[in-house]
Formats: structure tokens, sequence, C-alpha cells
């Protein structure tokens, strides 16, 4: 996230994590984009994944989500 947010560390904008079964895991990621990330807009904001990823992806998985540079 650091190398490809929008803005670099000076990323302001939102943050998301979804998680299948592992919310601590994610509650220590948010942690970690929270300190890095001063300027973020509000707190990183934490879900469970659905149904159709969760049977896909299993257990353990944790995706962030952020606004970050453009595909080349």
């Amino acid at each position: 996230m650091e190398k490809h947010a929008e803005g670099g560390l000076d990323y302001s904008g939102k943050c998301y994590i979804c998680h299948s079964a592992c919310y601590d895991d994610a509650r220590a990621v948010a942690d970690l984009v929270e300190a890095t990330f001063p300027k973020l807009n509000g707190r990183v904001e934490i879900y469970s994944v659905g149904t159709t990823i969760g049977s896909h992806t299993g257990p353990g998985t944790v995706a962030l989500f952020f606004w970050g540079d453009e595909r080349v």
C-alpha cells in the first residue's frame, strides 16, 4: 500500500479490509494501515467476505482495498 496508494504516505482516501473467518488478522492489518497513513479518511472499515468469494478463498483470507495509482 505504501508503494501504490494514491499520494503515497500522504494517502487521504478511504481504506477497507475484507476477511474470511480471521477478524484478528484483519484488525492487525487495519492497525498497521492506520498507524502508517495518518491522513487516512476515517478508520479502516472491516467486513466479512460474502459466501461466493469465501467459497473460493477459504478461511484466513484478508483483502486490503484502497485507491491506488493507475495500472499500466
